[in-house]
């Protein structure tokens, strides 16, 4: 069995690629994704959400047990036990080195930036990838590469978070200023348009909102970064740490439910495939 991996050895129990893009950005979110490593699996109450409905596509998809699943953005592999158990081989791949050294799954890993990833084409069977395309530099792109990585009739399965997602942190920050405090995403349909540009058929596309709940707005605020989420993606965000008294105001502002503190995720499901040949 060839390995997907175009550059390192099949069946690696732990590789780095070195391929890390020299964007500034990529550089602040692999730092920032690391230092939440060992909060991150406590605090992703969405992401598990969004994970279990992925794999609800999964089994609706009446696949055979294939032979490779990449698991794309899978920080401490949270997912990746779970894809072991309908997948023969997978491969968690992540741009956090920290993250993936986390983890005691017993499964191959490679540190790698998905913008460049380091797979062959037609050697992939399964693309499970959740809460992370969001970090990609150009998301159709990353769309035409995981069509050529893919196998002929391979699938895709991914959670993309869109614009709508942590409004109410938006609306807090609002009252100092205009500078933006967290990442501008992609509208549903920019990304049904990439999908289908890259060739994929789009079996489903759903958007689902996620809610996270809190007792307090400080909370609410401290849950992003404890998932790592904080990187922007943008330039109009503000520099420099918060006074005590610019947080205050800004908890004061939070938008709250029956005295409930939400951080809300608009987040699109797909299920794609690869034209058969």
């Amino acid at each position: 069995m060839i390995s997907p991996l175009a550059a390192v050895a099949d069946k690696p129990s732990y590789a780095q690629a070195k391929c890390l893009s020299s964007n500034s950005l990529k550089h602040a979110t692999q730092r920032k994704f690391s230092t939440a490593a060992n909060s991150y699996a406590a605090h992703a109450n969405v992401q598990k959400q969004a994970a279990n409905d992925l794999f609800k596509l999964m089994a609706a998809s009446d696949n055979a047990k294939q032979d490779y699943c990449i698991d794309l953005g899978a920080g401490p592999l949270v997912n990746t036990h779970a894809l072991q158990e309908l997948y023969r081989h997978v491969l968690a791949i992540d741009l956090s080195h920290t993250m993936l050294k986390s983890s005691n799954v017993d499964a191959p890993r490679i540190c790698a930036d998905m913008d460049n990833l380091p797979l062959q084409e037609n050697s992939v069977d399964v693309v499970f990838s959740n809460f992370a395309v969001q970090w990609s530099a150009n998301f159709e792109t990353l769309m035409h590469a995981l069509y050529k990585t893919l196998k002929p009739g391979g699938r895709a399965y991914i959670s993309a978070v869109v614009e709508g997602s942590l409004h109410e942190i938006k609306t807090a920050f609002s009252v100092l200023d205009s500078h933006s405090r967290i990442n501008r995403f992609q509208t549903q349909n920019n990304i049904n348009q990439s999908v289908i540009n890259a060739g994929f058929i789009v079996n489903s596309a759903t958007k689902v909102i996620y809610t996270d709940q809190f007792t307090n707005p400080l909370n609410a605020i401290h849950s992003i970064k404890a998932i790592g989420a904080t990187s922007q993606n943008h330039s109009t965000q503000r520099a420099g740490l918060l006074t005590k008294s610019a947080l205050k105001k800004v908890c004061a502002a939070y938008p709250l439910i029956n005295n409930q503190a939400h951080v809300s995720y608009h987040v699109v499901l797909l299920s794609l495939e690869k034209v058969k040949t």
